[in-house]
């Protein structure tokens, strides 16, 4: 689902939190650049854990306003149970050094096989960053 440029904010994603409930979905890819979601909208998506048969999860919040407590939320995607596949670009938002090592906790998720995270133009430290690379690799 691609909904690049749309501005629908924290209230806009509310709804696709909605696909957690699906009981056959394996596989959901959301493209959200440019639409002003915030921490409140990314605690939202966390909802997708929970979808029973998720394997394989992307979500592109690149653009937008996450800061470290979205990103703090998305980390307990590592709690799905069956997701072997995520992808999180959460380039050029607010995530601190807070959010960016609250998901390297994602490592560490028992089904997770693949994980693609992109931190880039945040406001993460440079030593925070040297450290996520050692943690991640």
């Amino acid at each position: 689902l691609d909904l690049s440029f749309c501005l629908i904010g924290d209230s806009g994603v509310q709804w696709l939190a909605g696909l957690s409930t699906a009981p056959a979905l394996t596989s959901v890819t959301l493209h959200l650049p440019f639409n002003l979601v915030r921490d409140a909208g990314a605690k939202t998506l966390v909802a997708l854990k929970d979808a029973p048969a998720l394997k394989a999860l992307a979500i592109g919040l690149e653009a937008n306003e996450v800061g470290d407590s979205g990103a703090e939320a998305l980390a307990a995607l590592k709690d799905a149970p069956c997701l072997t596949t995520l992808t999180l670009d959460l380039e050029a938002n607010r995530v601190g050094d807070a959010g960016s090592q609250a998901l390297v906790a994602l490592k560490d998720a028992c089904s997770l096989t693949a994980l693609n995270l992109n931190l880039a133009c945040n406001l993460m430290t440079e030593d925070c960053g040297r450290a996520l690379e050692r943690a991640l690799v």
